[in-house]
């Protein structure tokens, strides 16, 4: 299941999520640390590699 990076705008923490890809914009998160809701989802440039289908392959070096 993919992780999506949150940061909350009341306490200012970083925390990543775990959920389906079909919940990212339905799925309320909250913050762990303070409870909040007013959380806002980052883009992040991680590495992809896929093994069932060899053609999409983004590396970060």
């Amino acid at each position: 299941m993919p992780h999506y990076d949150h940061s909350c705008e009341k306490c200012k923490k970083d925390f990543v999520v775990e959920m389906k890809i079909s919940e990212v914009d339905k799925k309320k998160v909250k913050c762990p640390e303070c409870g909040s809701v007013k959380v806002s989802r980052n883009v992040t440039n991680n590495s992809f590699t896929s093994e069932s289908v060899n053609r999409y392959v983004w590396d970060k070096s």
